[in-house]
C-alpha cells in the first residue's frame, strides 16, 4: 500500500501566503472605506461639482464593500478557493466606487488636494470591474472545487475581458469633469470610450454562456443546489438588466443612470445571497448563519432605495407634479409597503440560507412526509432523523436509546462531541434517550434552530419508542419463527428417525410371522394387508419428514431444495419446473417458509387439481424482499372455495414474515398462489 500523500511545507507556505495578501487586501478595504465614511460625513454639506457624482449611492457601494470584501478574505484564508479572489475584487471596486465619490466632494471642499481629476475615472473603473467580475466570471467559479474544462476557460476569458474594460475605463474622459491625466486629452480618451464600446457584445456574449453553464448546472444539481442556482440566474439577469441601464445612462446621465446603479445594487446583494447557498457545501465556507439578518438588512434597504428612485422618476413621467409632491407621493406608498415588504424578504432569505427549517410548517411537512414513507408498522426512525438533519442543515444528528445509538445521519467527525448539543428524549416525565444535534464546521447553532428542536423533541422521542417497540416485536417474532423451525427440525428427526425405522420394523416383523406360525387362510391375507399398509405408512413418513425440512435446507441451499421437490413429484402424468435465480441468497429463516409454501402449493396441484404441470417461480425485486409464484393447469379453484388446511398454513408462515399469500384461479386454466415477503 503506498505511504499517504502528507502536505508539503511548501503548500502550507503557499497557503498562509495568500492568506496573508487576502487579509492584507481586507484590511486595506475596511480601512479605505472608514476613511471614505468619515469623508462623506464631514463633507455632508458640501456641493456636489458640476459633473454627476451621486453623492448618495456612496453608502450602498459602501456597505457592499463590507459584505464582499470580508466574506472573500474568510474565504480565501479558509480555502483559497478562487471565489474568495473574485469578493476580494468585488469588494476592491466598490471600495473605490465610494473612495472615488467621496475623493471629489473633498476636493470640491478643498480645492488644492491633489487627485481631483483621477477621482471620476477611479469611480468609474471601480464600478465596471465590480459589476463585470460578478457578471463575468464570479457565476464559472461557483464549483466545489477548483474550476476545470469549460468553466476554467470562460473565467479565464471573463478575467481578461474584465481586465481590459477596466483599463480602457481609466482612461475615458467623464463629460465636465477635469481633464483625465492617464488620458492627457480627448484623443486617447476618445479611442478607450470607443473601444470599450465595442466590447459591450462581447460582455453580453460571456454573460449568455455564463448563464448557459448555470442553466446546465442547474438541470443536472440536487434540489439544494437548484435553490440557489435559481437565485443566481435571477441576479445575474438583473445584473444584465441594470448594466444596461447603467450604460445607457453613462450616455444620457440623469434618471437612467441612476437607476442602474440603483438596480446593479439590489442584484449584487441578490448574488451575494445565491453564491452563500452555493458555497456553503463546503465544510471550510460555512458562514451563512451568522449574516442571514445583515442580508435582510441590506435587501430592504437597497429594495426601498430602488423603489424610491422608481417611483419618483415613473410619477415624474406620468403626472405633471413638482418634484417635492412626486417625493410625498412616493414615500407615504413605500411607508405603507415597508413591513410587508420586510416580512417577505425575511422569509425569502431565510428560506434560501435554512433551507425549510427556517419554516417551521414546511419542517414539520417534511418529517411528516419521512414518517409516511416507510412501512406502516414502523416510524421510519432513520428517515425521520435524516429529514431533521436536511432540514435543519446540520452536519450530524443522532438519537440514543438508553445509552445505545439507534439512529444516525450524517458523517462523524472527530470533534463532534465538542461541538454537540444534546437533548434529553423525555415523554410524559421520563428521560428514555439523548437527541444530539452537530453544527456544521465553524458554526453554532442559533436560538431559532435550538427553540425548534426543543418542540420536536417530543416527536422524536415517540418516534424512537415506537420504532424500539417494533423492533422488540420483530425480534420477538424471529425468535417465535426460530423456535417453530427448530421444532420442525426435531419433528423431522423424530419421524425419519424414529416413527418411520418403527414402521418398517414392525412391518418386517409381522411380514415374518407365517414363517414361525400357521395361520389360516384369512388370516394371512389380513396380515399381508396390515403389512402393506404399514410398509405404506412407513414410506409416507419419509417423505412426510423430507417434505417437512430437507437437509439441504440447513446448509442455505433453497435451488437444490426446490430442484428435490420437483423431481420427487414428478411422473409421467405429472411435471414440476422451478425457476429460483439468486435463491441462496436469502436467509434460512426465508428459504424455510419458501420451500413450505411451495411444497404445499405442489401437493395441492397434484393431489386435488387434477393439473399437469405446475411451474414454481421466485424472484427478487430490485428494491427489496421476495415473490414466489407457484401456478399450475388444473380445474381452477372457486372463489367461494372456503380455505382450507392447506392454505390456511401458508398464509399462517408468511405472516410470520409479514408478508402475504394470494390464492387465485387463472384466467386461462388452473390456480395461481403467490407469496410476497418484505
Amino acid at each position: 500500500m503506498p505511504a499517504p500523500e502528507l502536505p508539503s511545507p511548501r503548500g502550507h507556505a503557499a497557503r498562509g501566503a495568500a492568506g496573508r495578501v487576502a487579509a492584507a487586501l481586507g484590511v486595506t478595504q475596511l480601512l479605505l472605506a472608514a476613511a471614505t465614511l468619515g469623508i462623506l460625513l464631514a463633507t455632508s454639506q458640501v456641493p456636489e461639482p458640476d459633473y454627476e457624482v451621486r453623492r448618495e449611492l456612496a453608502p450602498l457601494d459602501l456597505v457592499a464593500s463590507l459584505l464582499y470584501g470580508p466574506l472573500g478574505t474568510l474565504i480565501v484564508t479558509r480555502s483559497r478557493h478562487a471565489v474568495g479572489w473574485a469578493f476580494l475584487v468585488i469588494g476592491g471596486g466598490y471600495a473605490a466606487t465610494a473612495a472615488g465619490i467621496a475623493w471629489t466632494i473633498l476636493c470640491v471642499a478643498e480645492p488644492g488636494l491633489p487627485g481631483a481629476a483621477v477621482a471620476a475615472p477611479i469611480l468609474l473603473t471601480g464600478w465596471t470591474t465590480a459589476t463585470l467580475v460578478s457578471l463575468l466570471v464570479l457565476p464559472f467559479l461557483l464549483t466545489p472545487g477548483a474550476p476545470t474544462g469549460w468553466a476554467r476557460r470562460f473565467a479565464v476569458a471573463g478575467g481578461l475581458v474584465v481586465g481590459l474594460a477596466s483599463a480602457l475605463r481609466l482612461l475615458i474622459q467623464t463629460p465636465g469633469a477635469p481633464t483625465n491625466p492617464l488620458s492627457g486629452g480627448a484623443g486617447l480618451a476618445d479611442l478607450a470610450y470607443d473601444a470599450d464600446s465595442a466590447l459591450i457584445p462581447i460582455y453580453f456574449l460571456l454573460g449568455l454562456a455564463g448563464v448557459g453553464w448555470l442553466g446546465h448546472r442547474l438541470r443536472t444539481g440536487d434540489a439544494e443546489e437548484r435553490r440557489g442556482l435559481a437565485w443566481l440566474l435571477a441576479a445575474l439577469v438583473v445584473v444584465a438588466l441594470a448594466y444596461m441601464t447603467f450604460e445607457i445612462g453613462i450616455s444620457l446621465a440623469g434618471t437612467w443612470f441612476v437607476a442602474g446603479i440603483v438596480l446593479l445594487s439590489i442584484a449584487e446583494v441578490m448574488l451575494l445571497a445565491a453564491v452563500f447557498v452555493l458555497i456553503r457545501r463546503q465544510p471550510s465556507w460555512r458562514v451563512d448563519l451568522a449574516i442571514s439578518r445583515t442580508l435582510v438588512g441590506l435587501l430592504l434597504t437597497t429594495t426601498l432605495v430602488a423603489a424610491y428612485v422608481l417611483a419618483v422618476w415613473a410619477l415624474s413621467m406620468i403626472v405633471p407634479w413638482g418634484a417635492e409632491s412626486t417625493g410625498l407621493v412616493a414615500v407615504a406608498a413605500l411607508a405603507l409597503a415597508v413591513l410587508p415588504l420586510r416580512d417577505w424578504l425575511q422569509g425569502q432569505v431565510e428560506r434560501l440560507v435554512f433551507g425549510s427549517g427556517a419554516d417551521p410548517s414546511a419542517l414539520l411537512e417534511r418529517v411528516a412526509h419521512a414518517i409516511d414513507a416507510g412501512d406502516p408498522d414502523s416510524p421510519q426512525l432513520s428517515g425521520l432523523v435524516e429529514a431533521l438533519r436536511s432540514a435543519l442543515r446540520l452536519a450530524r444528528v443522532e438519537v440514543s436509546l438508553h445509552d445505545e445509538l439507534v439512529a444516525a445521519a450524517g458523517r462523524r467527525a472527530a470533534d463532534d462531541d465538542a461541538r454537540s448539543l444534546c437533548l434529553d428524549l423525555h415523554p410524559r416525565g421520563r428521560t428514555v434517550g439523548v437527541l444530539t444535534v452537530v453544527p456544521p464546521r465553524g458554526e453554532r447553532l442559533d436560538p431559532r434552530t435550538v427553540r425548534l428542536l426543543r418542540q420536536i423533541s417530543g416527536l422524536v422521542a415517540v418516534a424512537a419508542l415506537l420504532d424500539e417497540a417494533n423492533r422488540a416485536v420483530e425480534e420477538a417474532r424471529a425468535r417465535v419463527i426460530e423456535v417453530r423451525h427448530e421444532e420442525r427440525r426435531l419433528l423431522r428427526r423424530e419421524l425419519h428417525d424414529g416413527l418411520g425405522p418403527a414402521l418398517s420394523g414392525t412391518a418386517l416383523a409381522l411380514a415374518a410371522v407365517p414363517a414361525t406360525s400357521q395361520l389360516s387362510p384369512d388370516d394371512a391375507a389380513l396380515l399381508r394387508r396390515l403389512v402393506g399398509e404399514l410398509s405404506h405408512r412407513a414410506d409416507d413418513v419419509r417423505q412426510m419428514a423430507r417434505v417437512l425440512l430437507p437437509p439441504v435446507l440447513d446448509e442455505g441451499r433453497l435451488t437444490e431444495a426446490l430442484t428435490l421437490l420437483a423431481d420427487r413429484y414428478t411422473m409421467p402424468r405429472f411435471s414440476v419446473s422451478v425457476e429460483a435465480p439468486n435463491a441462496d441468497r436469502l436467509d434460512g429463516i426465508h428459504q424455510i417458509v419458501v420451500y413450505q409454501v411451495a411444497a404445499e402449493a405442489i401437493r395441492n396441484a397434484a393431489r386435488h387439481a387434477g393439473a399437469r404441470h405446475c411451474r414454481v417461480h421466485l424472484t427478487l425485486p430490485v428494491h427489496g424482499g421476495l415473490r414466489l409464484e407457484v401456478s399450475d393447469d388444473g380445474r381452477g379453484i372457486e372463489r367461494s372455495t372456503p380455505p382450507g388446511v392447506g392454505i390456511m398454513s401458508m398464509r399462517e408462515r408468511a405472516a410470520e414474515l409479514g408478508g402475504t399469500v394470494e390464492v387465485r384461479a387463472r384466467q386461462e386454466k388452473g390456480t395461481r398462489v403467490v407469496m410476497t415477503l418484505p
